[in-house]
């Protein structure tokens, strides 16, 4: 691969794209945050196909049947995005059935993980085989793009691989020796026990890519650290919905409320927060921890008594949860971004996060909030201690934590995937009327 094909984002195979507006397909197997991304190059006017695993349409056939039915739709719902044009979505449905089921009745196991590789696997080799060449520009994720990337490029586009957590090499790294510094959470760090056909693919990826996305510099570093140039690395911070998480002023009486959101295991460094909070000095304080049990469990026995578990909540239980809250710890030893980040300084509180995170690209130290190393125990108590004994202090960084949070939303996100679209292609999009721009992808 040329540096001249990096550096202009263009193809040397096919000279005759450089006369050509930037039509993008989307391909992810799964949700995440894909679903936003589409939204984002549809509004781009640059959205040639959206192609997922599973995605919700009750305007169409046979979706408009289980629109019918109340408990359905709800759940469905939550697989459908407004404003995402289903005419230009293509989906798969049976690639992902099989992981639905296992997590219905074996749960979140090892099981149902084999089963999202095979799912990722299948999709990425449906979509190269199908879709990764109708467009000019072909924008995978990570985990499913490795063979559609390849198709793309011997097709003569532009391939772009997003990175929303940092690369696996890094990831089995720090997970492994997290696991041998504390065994009895061992069970609790997931998605670094790879199958060897699995983690190579991954491995793989961003070498088989013109242009890597990545979601914080923490993710970044990583992929320069396996050999992926500097000038193939652009930066895309995910956004967080500023609409449901809207600031709520804080109470400066009262217990000092402490929450946690995640998945609860050691991915996300929850012993070091129990510890510094058995740590703590202040009187009158409260732990609450908020997401899905990872693992067992069994290692959360020792600390019980101290905090208050709530397991999964959906989105608006969450929002209440912040809400209710003075400030949010998130000490993780693997992460890439950490929405939770964005979404809880939205809602008027500092957040304590730890550097392998997007938190030292948006937490201001001293001014909303904390970034640690994740396993800075001593740190982390002495910063809990501050905010719960300067109440006052605490609100106004919270107030500062609003205002900063502004910048990822996810309107502030789609503008920048317009402006990386224009960048990779060599196409600036506020160059093109907005009819026009419509016009160049959806009647091709």
């Amino acid at each position: 691969m040329s540096d001249q094909r990096i550096a202009t984002g263009l193809t040397q195979t096919e000279p005759e794209r450089l006369g050509e507006h930037p039509c993008v397909v989307v391909a992810h197997a799964g949700k995440q945050h894909a679903y936003r991304h589409a939204v984002a190059v549809q509004r781009a006017g640059c959205l040639e196909r959206f192609v997922t695993s599973g995605y919700y349409c009750p305007e169409r056939l046979p979706d408009r049947l289980f629109a019918r039915w109340g408990r359905a739709d709800r759940a469905l719902r939550r697989r459908n995005l407004d404003g995402l044009d289903c005419r230009r979505i293509v989906r798969r449905w049976r690639l992902e059935l099989p992981e639905l089921i296992a997590r219905r009745v074996f749960g979140n196991g090892a099981f149902a993980e084999e089963l999202v590789y095979r799912r990722d696997a299948k999709f990425d080799r449906w979509v190269a085989r199908r879709w990764a060449a109708t467009g000019n520009v072909y924008w995978g994720f990570q985990g499913s793009c490795m063979e559609s990337l390849r198709a793309a490029r011997a097709a003569g586009k532009i391939a772009v691989a997003e990175f929303a957590t940092a690369h696996v090499t890094l990831a089995i790294r720090l997970l492994a020796a997290e696991c041998e510094k504390h065994p009895e959470w061992a069970d609790s760090i997931s998605n670094f026990r790879f199958p060897d056909w699995y983690r190579e693919r991954l491995e793989q990826e961003p070498h088989e890519a013109d242009v890597c996305i990545a979601a914080s510099r923490f993710t970044k570093n990583s992929l320069l650290d396996v050999g992926i140039a500097d000038e193939r690395i652009k930066l895309l911070p995910l956004g967080a919905d500023l609409g449901e998480f809207s600031p709520t002023p804080r109470s400066a009486d009262g217990p000092f409320r402490i929450v946690f959101v995640g998945g609860v295991g050691q991915r996300k460094g929850i012993k070091y927060l129990l510890e510094a909070f058995q740590k703590m000095r202040a009187a009158s304080t409260e732990l609450v921890i908020v997401g899905p049990l990872m693992g067992s469990g069994r290692a959360l026995e020792q600390y019980r008594g101290c905090y208050t578990y709530l397991g999964r909540l959906d989105q608006s239980g969450v929002i209440d949860e912040m809400r209710r809250s003075h400030v949010l710890v998130l000490p993780s030893v693997f992460e890439g971004f950490g929405l939770v980040i964005p979404e809880a300084m939205a809602t008027g509180m500092p957040v304590i996060a730890s550097t392998h995170s997007i938190g030292p690209e948006i937490i201001r130290d001293g001014e909303d909030g904390f970034v640690l190393e994740p396993d800075d125990v001593d740190g982390l108590a002495a910063k809990l201690d501050w905010l719960a004994g300067h109440r006052r202090a605490a609100c106004e960084m919270g107030r500062a934590a609003t205002q900063q949070a502004q910048s990822l939303s996810w309107e502030r996100h789609g503008e920048r995937v317009a402006e990386l679209i224009g960048e990779i292609s060599g196409h600036p999009l506020g160059e093109l009327d907005d009819q026009t721009r419509l016009q160049t992808c959806h009647t091709r």
